[in-house]
């Protein structure tokens, strides 16, 4: 999928700041004082920056080279971004340096951190394009400050960047609920088409076309249109993974008609044109042309140093477009290069952002702001201490209020306990739900061994597959509730790709007609070990073509949610057997087992889970779960 990554609206951040009233220049007969200089500083006067230099020139005691060289990086930006990160550097050092410290000046090392940070993001340095819109959030909480959503607009282009969706998402969010951000077309219709994006990564088509369509809505009722094309192409990729020709073509010329009349003219945004025109025309016969473009694009991927999101995006789509050319002409050997290609260039992709590590540079800018906040804490805390104490004197002569206050330390001790016990046993879930991901990953990698060993055309769509499951399940895996509709759509996702790719088998979901699916929240990861062994150790022993059944449905009675899993394997009893004699011994069941004993002691209900060997042939797993309304 395409996004137009650097969207980042410029013009309209300054002028959150700026309230031009009049441009002035410098007069060397006038005697400048620092007020004058402070209105400047505050945007109610607007000079050009070599004039207000020689304003501060005038006189040394003058305080406000900070604003200066803000200025200088504002005007350099984003033609000459050495000079961006140069006069950046020297807006930060100057105001540390000064003998004189001042809010006003600290406030426009808000701006200077931004365009830092701006800079760094035009080089695809997004670690430390983060870095710095965190040190300009972090200033945020001292000053008031117009335009925060832009610094979370930037942080999350940074994590988009290297393909941390979920925190991209996150900071998305978080900018399209600034009222003042969103009234400006081109940053609503720009964010819309971002979420859209992230979405589609996540494989959530359904929201995934809202918010494109929602950003087409913006886009062609405003004059920002160089999304357009994006919009178009994304909608047609879609198209393309539901298998509706027609609508890919209709969206694909439409995008290339688009990109024509708004199109941004840089080179990543051309290759994505011309991908779409190669697919036109391999549907129109013309493969060898096509095949020749395709090459070419791929080749300029391949000599990336450093690759984005967006690079990634465009080698998939352009490497399954080529698939598709060399099986019009019947060439198999050209295609296995091209799988191994694509192999090595997402080897190269995953590595850097590894390496990257910028989730961690988020944990570590959440657990600064913790620290900060317990410092407060702290702070309070002496603070009350001095108010205890001269209430203690008060006490004294008041015995009736003694024994209220006793009262309400024990209440307070109590309370303290209880919330003590709850954390001890959160963090005890948290544990037990992080233990399921090593087991999950390991039975995934044994998949992708086999297939690396059977040389299965299959390895690379099922590797693809397989991490837009990895991200669902690790994402739900960090909550301590998620939404039944979450949960399912994991093991929908589950279940489909073990049946494609590593046993044949046909299975189906139910859910009773009482159940909001979006409106009840359940614990994450309690169903899939279940639905796992069922197909590993069930299934794969048996004759007859495997069946998998699910049904869930409410208990009556209780707060609990009935989830029965049904398979048609060799039963219990010999899959136990089997297990012993490969001498594997399953660390899920107990896993589960823990978690269902912490869940019963919070929600107060009788989670458990009970296996019940079929008569026919087969196994019933029948799961009791607590859940809750949203």
């Amino acid at each position: 999928m395409k996004i137009l990554l650097f969207l980042i609206p410029f013009l309209i951040f300054e002028s959150v700041f700026s309230q031009q009233k009049k441009t002035v220049i410098f007069d060397p007969e006038k005697e400048y004082t620092q007020e004058y200089i402070d209105s400047i500083i505050n945007f109610k006067i607007r000079p050009d920056v070599n004039e207000y230099k020689k304003m501060l020139e005038s006189n040394p005691n003058l305080i406000g080279w900070s604003k200066y060289y803000y200025e200088k990086a504002f005007a350099n930006f984003p033609k000459h971004i050495d000079s961006v990160l140069y006069y950046t550097d020297e807006s930060i050092s100057s105001y540390a340096e000064a003998a004189i410290q001042r809010p006003v000046d600290e406030k426009i090392l808000i701006s200077a951190y931004y365009y830092k940070g701006n800079a760094y993001l035009r080089l695809k340095d997004f670690q430390k394009a983060i870095e710095h819109y965190q040190n300009a959030l972090e200033l945020t909480k001292r000053h008031t400050y117009k335009g925060k959503a832009f610094i979370f607009n930037g942080i999350a282009h940074g994590h988009l960047g290297v393909g941390n969706d979920s925190l991209a998402l996150e900071y998305y969010l978080k900018a399209s609920k600034d009222a003042f951000f969103m009234k400006f077309p081109i940053n609503k219709a720009s964010l819309y088409t971002r979420i859209g994006y992230v979405y589609d990564e996540f494989e959530d088509t359904k929201l995934a076309k809202y918010y494109y369509k929602r950003a087409l809505q913006v886009s062609d009722s405003s004059d920002y249109k160089n999304n357009i094309d994006a919009l178009y192409g994304n909608l047609g990729q879609i198209a393309r993974k539901e298998h509706q020709k027609d609508s890919v073509l209709y969206y694909f010329k439409k995008a290339l008609q688009a990109h024509q009349q708004y199109g941004v003219s840089n080179a990543l945004d051309a290759d994505f044109a011309l991908m779409y025109d190669c697919y036109i025309k391999i549907q129109e016969g013309q493969v060898q042309k096509a095949v020749d473009s395709l090459t070419a694009i791929k080749n300029k991927l391949n000599d990336f140093e450093t690759i984005s999101e967006n690079d990634k995006d465009l080698m998939i789509m352009v490497t399954s477009t080529l698939g598709l050319a060399y099986e019009k002409l019947g060439d198999s050997s050209e295609y296995s290069k091209l799988l191994e290609e694509t192999t090595d260039f997402l080897d190269k992709f995953h590595k850097q952002q590894s390496d990257k590590d910028l989730a961690n540079l988020e944990v570590q800018y959440q657990t600064k702001e913790k620290e900060a906040s317990i410092i407060q804490l702290e702070k309070n805390k002496a603070q009350q201490s001095t108010i205890l104490k001269q209430q203690k004197i008060i006490t004294y002569s008041l015995g009736g209020f003694l024994l209220l206050l006793s009262g309400l330390a024990i209440l307070f001790w109590r309370q303290n306990k209880l919330k003590s016990q709850y954390e001890k046993e959160n963090l005890e879930q948290r544990l037990l739900r992080s233990q399921m991901n090593p087991h999950f990953v390991y039975n995934a990698l044994n998949s992708i061994c086999n297939l690396v060993d059977k040389k299965s055309d299959n390895t690379i769509p099922y590797i693809h597959k397989l991490s837009s499951l990895f991200r669902l399940i690790l994402t739900n895996s960090r909550e301590e509730l998620v939404s039944l509709q979450d949960e399912i759509i994991a093991l929908q996702n589950y279940l489909e790709l073990q049946s494609n790719f590593h046993h044949s088998f046909d299975f189906t979901i139910e859910v009773n007609d009482d159940i909001d699916t979006e409106e009840l929240i359940i614990p994450p990861m309690l169903i899939q070990p279940f639905v796992e062994n069922a197909i590993v150790h069930g299934l794969i022993n048996t004759e007859v073509r495997g069946k998998i059944m699910i049904n869930i449905s409410k208990q009556e009675g209780d707060s609990l949610l009935h989830c029965k899993i049904s398979d048609n394997g060799v039963g219990y009893t010999k899959s136990l057997a089997l297990k012993a004699s490969k001498g594997h011994r399953s660390f899920s069941g107990d896993i589960v087992r823990e978690r269902l004993i912490l869940l019963k002691k919070k929600f107060k209900v009788n989670t458990r889970f009970t296996i019940k060997e079929v008569e026919e042939g087969g196994t019933d797993i029948e799961l009791y779960l607590p859940y809750v309304k949203d």
